[in-house]
């Protein structure tokens, strides 16, 4: 099988994708998750597996979340001598349609499409070899069980079957496996092939034995149940007469006790009659003694009222002089706070005139404080300028020192290192002829020290004065050191390096006197800036007068402390004045709401009186305690009466007797479904021996025992046949199965010669009989299969994998699809499966689908298809 090119439309989260495959190598599909590439696989199983008609789960969940739309899938596949397009639309409009391209043109559509396809794939495609050449990210990676691979053993048979038996017997492949063919389906006649359960022949065989044995046991049963209803009939006969007999004594018991509880029920009816007219005389009384009750109430109503008239008039004439009262105080008190008030006043203006005449002179000598301190920070100025003006011009730092200190340390050495290195020449002029030394005229002697090449000249002589190897050397490093030296005098503005010492002393004395004099400027300022305190200044003399205000006799505080008693006289007079004229207003409202008060009550209480005028006038009062008394009278005697029938209602005992009435009913009513249930019995038993008599179950008896010793010969031969058919089947199975076992040799070959690159030269693996890979043998040391790194079993699946691809013949093999595989292994182990893969790919067709592209981007000659 060969899986060419795939299209898809409206699947899951794909809106539409096609991909073309290479008929042999590799084809690698790279995407980033979610992307939809294991849906490609899912979607090629759907359109091979499920009708466009399904509405399974599986064919449900592709639909694309909220559209409803039809998913789509589209395959041009090989398969054996078939090549064809395979269409079909799921969910929506199902569709499906066929179009085979060769070995014959031929087109259909629907049902008739996808039986037409699963009859190509049962003819042509090996489907045990097609799931196993699988390794999806969520699966195992084990290679599973092939000994069912059709495809696989014909491919080993030819590696393991010698060139001159093929030669000799080119059939003898195609007649055993004829064989084995035609032993199977013999066994299926009999047999399920996988559970080995009875089925077909032997099955319908079984079926007819039990049926004929379960009619023969039914035309039993018939008989023997003749035979009991015979025996049964005479009892269940005598029974149905004694229940008769008795149905009549109870029927009599029932009528007394229904006729005894007719007389009770009349008893209890008087009673509640009885009762009815005790309730009827019982409201009676309540009633009269209602309206005694309210006329009653009314009289004291018109006594409460009358009082209340009185107190409520007397009330509203005692808050009346509490008001006017509280309002001759009122004026008392605001004639004081008048004159208090205008004291305060009188003392507040002296003490805002003392106050003021305080703050003048306390602005003046702020001034004066303030003019002060600006001529110290200008004195400072004075000051730190000239300071600034030093350090300007002195360069010289604790640095520049410290370099002077060890470049003069260092001239010191290397001229005492020149002169005891080199020749020591002293030359004095003696006449009157000039001496040059190195072309300099010389007047007095001169000492110096041979360095290099000294030239000595005369009239007449020249003397060449060499110095020893290594004093020009000593002669140039003492040079650098006197560049030094120039540089740093000239950039410290001194003649000497002992100078330098004392200009730096200079500027240090000079640096400390500068942050004297600025700390000090900060002192004075306190926090404060110069241009703060001249506005200060100046604020201060735009607001102060031209001559001080007079100072009066009493200073401030005193004038203050007066200032505020007479404040608080004034303040508790004021509130002494507001909380009476408030008491004297409360005194009004409350006297004018005592005053509404007496005239609402008195207004209530002429009501009231007319009322009850009108009362009397309907009934007067000693009437309506007549009617009380005899409503209560007659309440007294309907209440005797209804004692009287509870009485003899309670001798009669109605609760009994209607219990005694229920259990005769229930007696009659169990009597009578027993004779109903005996005269049903009787009625069976007696259809039952007749249906005997006249349907011969006698000769139902022997046909059906004859038929049962038919079938059991039936099911005796089919057996024999079905064991000798199960005997076949398993020999040649066995017997296939044990040659299968020489399969496993070339198999394990290839898998070590790929696994080499992978594991090392020395690796060996066991192999069983259904191609599973039991145990790896790597350095002499073996390890099960199952106990191996998750990394190692996913490689070796993959590898046992393109084994089987590289075994099986081009015809025969099917896709080896690679799911995101290898995510557990290294990059030294990528590098040799990239390997592997691209030795495999010869004849085979290998699709990978992977989220890491860089995972595989070592495999040589790969058709790479982005997603």
């Amino acid at each position: 099988m060969r899986l060419h090119r795939l299209r898809l439309r409206d699947y899951r989260g794909i809106a539409e994708r096609e991909i073309d495959f290479a008929d042999s190598g590799i084809t690698v599909v790279e995407g980033a998750n979610e992307a939809g590439k294991s849906s490609m696989i899912e979607a090629l199983d759907l359109l091979l597996q499920y009708p466009s008609s399904s509405k399974s789960t599986a064919v449900r969940a592709v639909q694309p979340a909220g559209r409803d739309v039809g998913s789509e899938v589209f395959a041009e596949i090989s398969c054996g001598h078939w090549r064809f397009e395979y269409f079909k639309r799921f969910n929506k409009k199902a569709e499906a349609a066929l179009t085979i391209i060769e070995p014959r043109r031929e087109q259909l559509t629907g049902r008739a499409a996808h039986e037409r396809v699963e009859q190509i794939l049962a003819e042509s495609l090996d489907s045990p070899l097609y799931r196993a050449l699988r390794l999806q990210q969520s699966g195992a990676p084990e290679l599973g069980r092939l000994s069912d691979s059709s495809a696989l053993a014909r491919a080993l048979d030819r590696v393991t079957t010698p060139v001159d038996a093929h030669a000799d017997d080119g059939d003898g492949d195609a007649d055993a496996q004829a064989l084995i063919a035609a032993a199977e389906a013999e066994y299926q006649r009999y047999y399920t092939l996988k559970a080995g359960r009875p089925a077909g022949e032997l099955a319908a065989a079984m079926a007819a034995a039990r049926a004929a044995r379960a009619e023969l046991d039914e035309r039993h049963r018939g008989l023997d149940a003749a035979e009991r209803a015979a025996a049964e009939l005479p009892e269940v006969e005598q029974a149905h007469r004694e229940a008769t007999a008795t149905e009549v004594h109870v029927l009599e018991e029932a009528s007394e006790a229904s006729r005894r509880v007719s007389e009770a029920d009349k008893v209890a009816a008087a009673l509640d009659q009885a009762a009815e007219r005790a309730q009827r005389r019982e409201i009676a009384v309540r009633l009269a003694e209602r309206d005694l009750a309210d006329r009653q109430d009314a009289q004291r109503r018109v006594a409460v009222l009358a009082d209340q008239v009185d107190a409520a008039r007397e009330s509203a004439a005692e808050l009346a002089g509490t008001a006017e009262r509280a309002d001759a105080e009122v004026s008392e008190l605001d004639g004081a706070v008048t004159a208090a008030r205008a004291r305060h006043e009188a003392l507040a203006a002296e003490l805002t005139a003392a106050v003021e005449a305080e703050r003048v002179r306390a602005d003046r000598a702020r001034i004066a404080e303030i003019e002060a301190v600006l001529n110290e920070l200008s004195e400072l100025a004075a000051s730190r300028a000239g300071i600034v003006a030093g350090l300007e011009s002195n360069p010289v730092g604790a640095e520049q020192a410290e370099q002077a200190v060890r470049l003069d340390r260092a001239l010191a050495v290397a001229q005492a290192r020149v002169e005891a290195a080199a020749a020591r020449v002293e030359v004095t002029p003696l006449g009157g002829e000039e001496v040059l030394v190195d072309g300099a005229a010389i007047g007095d002697a001169v000492a110096l020290s041979a360095v290099g090449d000294t030239v000595i000249e005369t009239t007449g002589v020249r003397v060449r004065v060499i110095g020893a190897a290594g004093t020009r050397a000593l002669s140039d490093d003492l040079d650098a050191l006197r560049r030094s030296e120039r540089e740093l005098l000239t950039g410290c503005r001194v003649e000497s390096l002992a100078e330098v010492a004392v200009r730096a002393a200079e500027r240090g004395a000079a640096e400390r006197a500068l942050a004297d004099v600025e700390a000090a400027g900060r002192r004075l300022l306190g926090g404060s800036t110069e241009q703060a305190l001249s506005g200060e200044r100046d604020r201060l003399l735009a607001a102060s007068p031209g001559e001080a205000p007079a100072a009066g006799d009493r200073p401030v505080d005193q004038l203050r402390a007066a200032e505020r008693e007479q404040q608080g006289l004034v303040a508790r007079g004021e509130r002494a004045a507001s909380a009476r004229r408030a008491e004297a207003a409360a005194a009004r409202v409350r006297a004018q709401a005592q005053a509404e008060t007496a005239e609402r009550a008195a207004s209530d209480l002429a009501v009231a009186r007319a009322e009850l005028l009108e009362q009397r006038a309907r009934i007067s009062d000693e009437a309506l305690s007549g009617v009380a008394d005899t409503a209560r009278a007659e309440h007294a005697e309907a209440c005797a009466v209804v004692d009287e029938q509870r009485a003899r209602a309670q001798r009669l005992d109605l609760p009994g007797l209607r219990a005694a009435c229920a259990e005769a009913e229930q007696r009659l009513d169990r009597l009578r479904g027993r004779i109903g249930s005996l005269r049903d019995q009787r009625t069976q038993l007696r259809t039952l021996i007749e249906q005997c008599r006249t349907e011969n179950r006698l000769d139902d008896l022997t046909r059906a025992q004859t038929a049962d010793r038919a079938a059991a010969a039936e099911l005796e031969r089919v057996t024999r046949r079905a064991e000798g058919a199960r005997l076949l089947y398993r020999t040649l199975t066995r017997t296939r199965a044990e040659s299968r076992a020489r399969y496993v040799a070339p198999f394990t070959e290839r898998l070590e010669t790929l696994a080499k690159p992978v594991f090392g030269e020395s690796v060996r693996f066991e192999v069983d009989d259904d191609f599973t890979i039991a145990s790896r043998t790597l350095d002499g040391v073996t390890v099960d299969a199952s106990a191996l790194s998750g990394g190692a079993r996913e490689q070796l699946g993959l590898i046992a994998r393109l084994a089987c691809a590289m075994i099986v013949d081009p015809g025969d093999g099917v896709p080896v699809i690679l799911d995101d595989a290898l995510g557990y292994s290294d990059p030294a182990r990528l590098a040799s499966m990239a390997g592997v893969l691209g030795d495999a790919a010869g004849g085979a067709q290998i699709i990978v689908l992977t989220c890491t592209p860089d995972r595989y981007a070592a495999v040589p000659d790969a058709r790479v298809v982005a997603v």
